[in-house]
């Protein structure tokens, strides 16, 4: 009998249908996924249609190679590859699943394959009105109408708790994660294809961001259901001589207004039809889906309260802000007493702990940080927020090698993410990898609403260790916020442009040497360049012990 599973049914194949099915899905290059997965995929599927149940120790003895002593209590091999080909799943369905007439699916606790149409509404017949039978209840025994009163007791402490439960939770309001569906246009026939491939692009790049879901506009079964917060992106795609250009407009699904609108212009002189695409693609991805992008923008201006996703953009704008850290982490912490498993807001919590102190952060809050960004990341492997939260608190913890690892996960999940390039120059240049460092604080600058604010510090500390002070003292302008790196980096500018502002610049930003140290050594910058601040900071005004002081 078929099952209703969110709309849709459960729907029985035969061994031919169902392994076509697979096929389709397996040969799509926009199904992203590595080859165990696909590998896991298929073994799943020939199981089901063997009548065969599975367990994870059959999956990592015949398809992960783990030796017969494998212990799945021991060993979460399995447990994070099936969560990371469920996740690929939804993201592709959601995407592309309008060209799909049968989906596949993995029960979520379990290995069992399902294969699903969308369900079809049929209007009730005069047969279908529902029937009421009085059923005489035999009277209760005096034992058992004891054991009936305490059970109702028993369910009317439950009930009372279950109400103010939701009542407490009914205030705290959560929000989730906004709804993106993409249409595209070609101004003229002869683009219909290009315009065609620049979506699908588009569509994949979006879908490796973590601050929204993508759907197209045939998937109207995603617009019918759910309470979040959904955008229209419409898109016409121009192509006249050496120009590519893409027209974008914004607009709030529910009301059909304008929010916002702009245009993408690439020029295709020496480059391949490809090439031109990602430019495109990337921009686009960049300014509509990163954490200070368009999208972010609108959430942040409908929603300064909630909890759940609310929370962890506000949290990521503090960040690089440098705002209220203490109310982001409040937030966060109350969004993970009813969503523990909510793994952005692990992983932005994780940031959140460490970014005040850097390296002298407390060892138990060191602790606390890694653990829930580990957490992060079994719960959402291709998550590059759960990886830049591990990277945050692997740096905070003085483990470098760990944290660039955990950097380079980040980009590898999510190239378009310019939040993600500068966290990474920000560990490489304070490590002494300081062309690395640079390299990925300029990628993150390309293309972007917003320069991340671990970029513009990057930008600037290169500057000012290559005696171009004006230059370093523009990066730092153009910072948001303030911090006490910042203020060394402007004050020591000033020092070595012999300002008249020097000294009243380390006054506002309350640089003493006692604040000196401690940023260097939150920082972990290289002893070279903290030399070179010290004596900027000293023809500011400053009266400083000798660098060596400075610990490591």
């Amino acid at each position: 009998m078929s099952a209703e599973i969110h709309g849709r049914v459960e729907y029985d194949l035969d061994c031919g249908q169902a392994r076509e099915v697979l096929e389709q899905l397996l040969a799509d290059q926009r199904f992203k996924v590595p080859d165990r997965q696909k590998s896991i995929l298929s073994y799943l599927v020939e199981r089901r249609l063997e009548g065969e149940d599975v367990k994870s120790y059959s999956i990592a003895i015949d398809v992960l190679g783990r030796p017969i002593s494998f212990d799945p209590g021991t060993d979460p091999i399995v447990r994070i590859e099936m969560s990371r080909l469920r996740s690929s799943l939804e993201a592709y369905y959601l995407a592309f699943g309008h060209e799909h007439d049968v989906w596949i699916g993995i029960t979520k606790g379990k290995y069992i394959v399902r294969f699903t149409r969308k369900a079809v509404t049929q209007k009730p017949g005069c047969d279908d009105a529902p029937r009421s039978v009085a059923i005489q209840q035999p009277a209760l025994a005096p034992r058992r109408w004891q054991a009936r009163r305490v059970t109702l007791f028993c369910s009317s402490v439950v009930m009372v708790v279950a109400v103010a439960a939701y009542a407490y939770l009914a205030r705290a309001t959560f929000s989730e994660k906004p709804t993106v569906y993409v249409s595209v246009e070609a101004a003229s026939p002869e683009q219909a294809g290009e315009a065609s491939q620049m979506r699908d692009g588009l569509l994949i790049a979006l879908t490796q961001f973590q601050t929204l879901k993508v759907a197209q506009p045939a998937y109207a079964s995603a617009r019918a259901n759910g309470s979040d917060r959904r955008y229209d992106v419409q898109l016409k795609y121009y192509g006249d001589g050496d120009d590519r250009s893409v027209w974008w407009q914004l607009v709030e699904n529910s009301s059909g207004r304008l929010l916002m609108s702009g245009l993408e212009r690439v020029d295709t002189t020496g480059k391949d039809p490809a090439r031109v695409r990602d430019e495109i693609v990337k921009g686009l991805a960049k300014r509509l889906a990163a954490n200070r992008g368009v999208i972010n923008g609108m959430e942040m201006q409908a929603d300064n309260s909630s909890l759940g996703n609310g929370c962890v953009i506000r949290a990521e704008y503090a960040l690089d802000v440098r705002g209220d850290l203490d109310a982001a982490k409040d937030c966060l912490q109350q969004t993970l007493r009813w969503r523990p498993e909510d793994s952005d807001a692990n992983g932005v919590l994780a940031r959140v702990l460490v970014a005040p102190q850097g390296r002298t952060t407390a060892p138990e809050t060191v602790d606390r940080a890694l653990d829930l960004a580990k957490k992060a990341v079994a719960t959402a492997p291709l998550s590059d927020r759960a990886q830049l939260g591990l990277m945050a608190a692997q740096a905070a913890s003085r483990r470098p090698d760990a944290a660039i690892e955990a950097g380079n996960k980040a980009i590898a999940l999510n190239p378009n993410n310019p939040d993600a390039a500068a966290a990474l120059g920000g560990v490489l240049y304070a490590e002494g990898y300081r062309g690395a460092g640079v390299s990925m604080a300029i990628e993150a600058s390309k293309d972007t609403p917003v320069v991340p604010r671990c970029a513009l510090v990057v930008m600037a500390l290169e500057a000012f260790r290559n005696a171009r002070y004006s230059e370093a003292l523009l990066w730092t302008e153009q910072i948001n916020g303030s911090s006490p790196l910042t203020s060394v980096l402007r004050a020591a500018s000033l020092g070595e442009l012999g300002s008249d502002q020097a000294k009243a610049s380390l006054n506002d930003g309350g640089v003493s040497g006692p604040v000196f140290r401690k940023t260097m050594d939150a920082t972990g910058l290289q002893p070279e360049l903290v030399s070179m601040l010290e004596r900027g900071l000293t023809k500011a005004g400053a009266d400083f012990e000798p660098v060596g002081s400075i610990s490591r």
